[in-house]
């Protein structure tokens, strides 16, 4: 009896062992403790999270997996179209905007009179997917908040209208989100307890809230108004609303105090300088922007051009922007980012279903990563 209780005591430890390594091979995968970039795939309804130092896909957030934590009932994900995702500053959460409707061909359902009946919301995007309905002023956008360590879901935020993107504050206690209706709305959320904090009455359809370098002002791009809201981000008030190119999507922050803000139907970027609010120049692209974008090592503004399957850059000099060149990319070039030392640019290829890595010294495209379907947003975390 003695024996037989001794080796019962030896398997069960052995089972516990078992256990025990089993469960921790599982944490360990399912850990993001590399440099990573996480990919939005706005088709595929997934975030590729991509290994910086061997550019790999090395995981696959199921977005349409989630499970609701507190009842384990499966959470209706279908036709989220993932959008643009933002890091915090202690780099433990990330914020993605769901639409439910694809922008990979354009945003300028803003100036569509029949917008209300049709099914598609751009003329660049012909053929749009929406998600639950085919009227876009009466989609529900969402905001999924990730541990961006795990991969877990831990708060679903659901809105009264479509949402661009979500970003968290610069300080780390609020997400900040616009709804995209005719009237526009910034609704301002606190990032641990996720409850409301401000509502705040922008322009019509606006898209893109975005933050000055000293984090002291917010952006908002009003794609049907043809302009750009400034706010205080401490009191919430607004400071003033510059008029812009047609159709902004998105201000960004640039270079020597300016903010780069993407007009896609005017297809030029207007300059706005952070300290005055006055716009001081705009400089005519020739083709519809995907973003504008900064490197600091080189000097330049970087403006995506999906059509082309390029990125164009312009030199800064004392006299104004001039054009340096092309880099060839894939097709639906859209979102770019810069590695922390800026000799590294990734950019999201929509229609490619790829991610590029270009090296900024020699101005090439080094490779292609395959990801999901029709890539938009994209941030890196570095440990």
């Amino acid at each position: 009896m003695k024996n037989q209780i001794k080796l019962l005591v030896i398997v069960f430890g052995l089972v516990l062992t078992l256990f025990s390594c089993n469960s921790d091979m599982e944490l360990d995968g399912l850990s993001i403790n590399y440099n990573a970039a996480y990919v939005v795939n706005g088709e595929s309804n997934s975030i590729s999270v991509l290994n910086l130092e061997t550019n790999t896909v090395e995981k696959t957030i199921d977005l349409s997996s989630f499970q609701n934590n507190m009842s384990g009932d499966m959470m209706n994900m279908d036709n989220l179209w993932p959008h643009h995702i933002y890091i915090s500053p202690d780099k433990s959460k990330l914020a993605i905007a769901a639409p439910g409707m694809d922008f990979s061909g354009g945003h300028n359902m803003m100036n569509n009179s029949s917008l209300a009946t049709s099914d598609s919301h751009s003329s660049h995007h012909a053929g749009g997917t929406t998600g639950t309905t085919s009227n876009p002023m009466q989609m529900n956008g969402r905001i999924l908040i990730i541990d961006a360590v795990s991969g877990e879901l831990l708060k679903e935020i659901t809105l009264e209208g479509m949402t661009h993107n979500a970003i968290f504050s610069p300080n780390g206690k609020e997400i900040w989100t616009a709804l995209m209706m005719p009237e526009g709305k910034v609704k301002v959320f606190d990032a641990n307890s996720y409850t409301l904090l401000n509502s705040i009455n922008v322009g019509q359809m606006p898209a893109e809230v975005t933050f000055s370098d000293d984090g002291l002002k917010a952006y908002v791009a009003n794609g049907m108004s043809n302009t750009v809201t400034v706010i205080d981000a401490i009191t919430k008030q607004i400071i003033d609303t510059i008029n812009t190119g047609a159709e902004p999507v998105g201000a960004w922050n640039g270079m020597g105090g300016m903010m780069y803000v993407d007009n896609e139907e005017g297809q030029s970027i207007s300059m706005i300088d952070q300290m005055t609010n006055m716009m001081t120049d705009t400089l005519h692209l020739g083709f519809m922007p995907g973003m504008a974008a900064r490197n600091y090592m080189m000097n330049q503004m970087w403006v995506s051009d999906p059509n082309d399957s390029k990125i164009h850059y312009w030199e800064k000099t004392d006299s104004g922007y001039v054009h340096g060149g092309m880099v060839n990319v894939g097709s639906g070039a859209h979102a770019i980012v810069f590695s922390n030392d800026w000799k590294t640019c990734y950019v999201t290829n929509q229609n490619d279903g790829t991610v590029s890595v270009i090296d900024v010294e020699t101005m090439s495209e080094k490779l292609k990563i395959a990801v999901g379907v029709k890539p938009n947003g994209i941030v890196l975390r570095y440990k």
